[in-house]
Parts: structure tokens; sequence; C-alpha cells
């Protein structure tokens, strides 16, 4: 029996896994003019607010790859980085520089490679909406708009696994 090779080689496999996966491109028309592109994974990052944000992916053609996910502070580079020993003025330091890819298939295949590591081989934790639905629920009940009241959540806590709701106290 023949095995299908699990290694990313060329642009073209890269953008079928990003079909497959449902990653979209959503780059607007200045981004493409600018050399930028941009993709969206179907995932979702929720923060304190209960608020999701879909998580967003750009490959620059200065040869950067980086997360621009709406919500971050700002975009962070996800290139590989190198150790530089600099020596001015009789000082010696190191520093961090990142590894410019320059080649735009290379980029594609280091994004696609750098999403499936992070985000699909590793655990996640998967909420429907209906919990989503429970847990905006909750947070609105229990704020009660307070300012000191940081936590989003009473002292209890329903968790729903497999269809089956459980009380956490």
């Amino acid at each position: 029996m023949e095995y299908m090779s699990t290694e990313i080689r060329s642009a073209r496999e890269a953008m079928t896994i990003f079909k497959i996966l449902g990653i979209k491109d959503v780059t607007t028309d200045r981004q493409r003019k600018n050399g930028t592109t941009v993709y969206e994974l179907p995932i979702s990052q929720v923060w304190q607010t209960l608020n999701p944000k879909p998580l967003r992916f750009a490959t620059y053609k200065a040869g950067y790859v980086r997360n621009v996910t709406e919500g971050l502070a700002s975009p962070y580079q996800i290139n590989k980085t190198k150790k530089v020993s600099t020596r001015t003025s009789g000082y010696a330091y190191d520093t961090i520089e990142r590894i410019l890819i320059h080649d735009w298939e290379e980029r594609i295949i280091y994004l696609a490679k750098f999403i499936i590591k992070n985000y699909y081989k590793k655990t996640t934790y998967i909420m429907s909406d209906y919990v989503m639905d429970c847990l905006r629920e909750a947070y609105v009940r229990d704020y009660n708009n307070q300012p000191s009241n940081r936590l989003p959540f009473g002292d209890e806590v329903q968790v729903i696994v497999n269809g089956h709701r459980y009380n956490l106290s």
C-alpha cells in the first residue's frame, strides 16, 4: 500500500490544503496591489469579551509572514530567526534577526506548514455555538457592568462535553 507524503513541497499543494481546511484568501485590492496576501482560518480566537475574532495571517512581498489577527496589539512576525553577533565601539552584543523569505512560493509553503503545525496538529478546544451563547449569557448576567467585577462567571461553571453537561464549582 502506498502512502501519500505529508510534506508540503509546492505552492499548489499549500493552496490545496488551504482549500481543504477552509482557509480563505481575504486580501483587499490595496493589499494585493502592494504584494500582500491575507488568509483567514475558519478558527476564531475568543478573548475575555467573548467576541470571536478569526485568525488571519499575511505574507508580504518584502519577505515577512505575520499573524495579523484582529485584536492583537500589533501584527507579529512568524518568520524563523537567527542570532547575529555585533561589535561596535568595543562592545559585543547579540541581536535576533528575522530570516526573510523572498520567494512567494516559499512564503506560502512556510505559512501552510506553520498553520498545520500550530493550529491543526495540537489539541484544540472547540466550542459549539450553544456553548458560546451560554458563555455570553453568563458573562452578561454575572458582569453587571461593574468595573470591579473582572471575572465573567460566578462560582459555578457549566461545561458540556459530548452532549453531557457538567457543573464545576
